[in-house]
């Protein structure tokens, strides 16, 4: 006999197998369900769960093989759908761009420039809230998790200027601001975040349509501005951190922290400029520029970021290279990138025709939502979306009720692909837990923040997203995404 310790070791895989044998026997095909749907179900739930429960790098590699057995998807159908997708390239230029703005002290200039600002002196939600507008600016254009490091770090260093210890209310509010917004800017913006680039790609994978990184910049912006505002209305009128050593809080001797840039700095900050125009112009360029609107188009989001990575590796500064490559990417995990690409995948597959996944739940769940009004659904998925979120994957919560609205709402007369992009926006707000989402532990471990000092705000902050989501976001969602 084993032992116990053995035993339990085990204990997620056998409950893995379980998953998989009730969903493969048990589970008719009926209701719209086909076979191929069946054998897709048992091959995605046990995978979910050892996502939540173990890990999601060998278990993505596990769920590329078992796709491929259960004869769902051929083998080459499975690698161009997973590691052939652009989302795959788009990760690794977009977070080797971001390298250099890191290690050419762009980021660490920006963050000081704004805290450095002479009418925050003496006002310390002015200060509080320049910090926190600093953040929400570069993350909108920054992969999340490199600037969440980043920011914990220069709030360390802020909160020992102003003698200012852990577990103090404002050393407490500061990080969760930071918490709070990796959150918001993981949602509110396509640029070099995985979850907007995931939905998108699942959309176009099902209906064909491709939402521009406009697209939804038009919806992710006005979220992001409306987040902010609920962040300072939640510290300045309901946390209300005593400030009162912001007394210590000295202006020029943090601005001598960040140096001039250099020309790397400089140029890498106008190459990133470029960048992000190239992404924005066929939104916004098409009216007066037509032909180079169609070629960026052409050319998507990969070649742009690569493009300047290139640039950056030939131009030479004091007789070397500005970056070399290899250092870029050196700090890329590939379980990301191994995750990204069978998430994508494995929601291609949930969505083929003739697997039947969306009609089955379409038609279990209809009795219940066909007597609830079309805005009360809505509410209902939204609400459930957050709730999910903060306890389980976001990447999870976000596929589940993206199928889920579709299949309720496709014949309701709603723009459906505006409301998509607010269940996108609710599933990445992870807020309130430590395993809400991937940066919490970093967080919850060392104790920056604690569940016990800010779960009576985060409550607060996810009612306030509820309201803003369904009351704000939504009208402008569906009068500003057209297809």
């Amino acid at each position: 006999m084993k032992p116990k310790s053995s035993i339990k070791a085990y204990i997620h895989y056998i409950v893995a197998i379980i998953l998989f044998l009730v969903f493969y026997l048990c589970i008719p095909a009926s209701n719209g369900l086909t076979e191929k749907g069946v054998a897709v179900l048992a091959i995605l739930v046990p995978v979910l769960y050892l996502w939540i429960a173990v890990n999601t790098d060998w278990v993505s590699l596990a769920a590329l093989a078992a796709l491929v057995m259960s004869g769902v998807m051929t083998a080459n159908e499975v690698w161009a759908g997973s590691f052939g997708n652009f989302i795959v390239i788009t990760i690794i230029v977009c977070m080797a761009l971001n390298a250099v703005l890191t290690q050419t002290g762009v980021i660490n200039k920006v963050a000081v420039w704004f805290i450095t600002r002479k009418f925050v002196q003496g006002h310390p939600y002015a200060f509080i809230g320049m910090y926190f507008f600093s953040f929400f600016l570069l993350g909108t254009f920054m992969e999340a998790t490199s600037l969440t490091v980043i920011y914990i770090a220069l709030t360390q260093a802020l909160c020992k200027n102003l003698k200012v210890e852990k577990g103090e209310p404002l050393y407490t509010v500061l990080m969760t601001g930071v918490f709070w917004g990796n959150a918001i800017i993981s949602a509110a913006s396509p640029i070099s975040h995985v979850l907007p680039l995931l939905l998108i790609a699942a959309v176009e994978g099902r209906t064909g349509l491709t939402i521009s990184y406009g697209q939804w910049l038009s919806v992710g912006i006005p979220f992001e501005i409306m987040m902010f505002v609920f962040l300072m209305l939640v510290v300045r009128f309901f946390w209300r951190p005593d400030t009162s050593k912001f007394a210590n809080y000295n202006l020029e001797e943090v601005k001598r922290s960040a140096p001039p840039l250099g020309r790397d700095g400089k140029l890498a900050t106008v190459l990133f400029i470029l960048v992000v125009a190239a992404w924005l112009f066929p939104q916004f360029g098409n009216g007066f520029a037509p032909g180079l609107a169609a070629f960026f188009t052409r050319c998507g989001t990969c070649i742009p970021p690569i493009v300047a990575i290139a640039i950056l590796c030939i131009v030479r500064v004091e007789n070397k290279p500005i970056v070399k490559f290899p250092a870029l990417v050196k700090d890329i995990p590939i379980g990301l990138l191994i995750f990204t690409a069978t998430v994508t995948v494995l929601g291609a597959a949930v969505n083929l025709p003739d697997v039947g996944i969306s009609d089955w739940i379409r038609n279990l769940l209809l009795p219940v939502t066909s007597s609830l009004p079309t805005f009360a659904v809505m509410a209902i998925l939204v609400l459930g979306a957050l709730i999910m979120t903060n306890f389980l994957s976001n990447t999870v919560t976000m596929f589940l009720f993206y199928s889920i609205a579709l299949s309720l709402l496709a014949d309701s007369g709603i723009n459906v692909m505006a409301f998509v992009i607010v269940v996108g926006l609710a599933s990445c707000i992870g807020i309130l837990t430590p395993s809400a989402a991937v940066p919490a532990p970093l967080f919850f471990g060392p104790g920056h923040i604690t569940v016990k000092n800010t779960y009576k705000y985060g409550i607060l902050y996810m009612l306030l997203t509820f309201l803003g989501c369904m009351c704000l976001i939504w009208p402008l969602a569906s009068a500003v995404i057209h297809f």
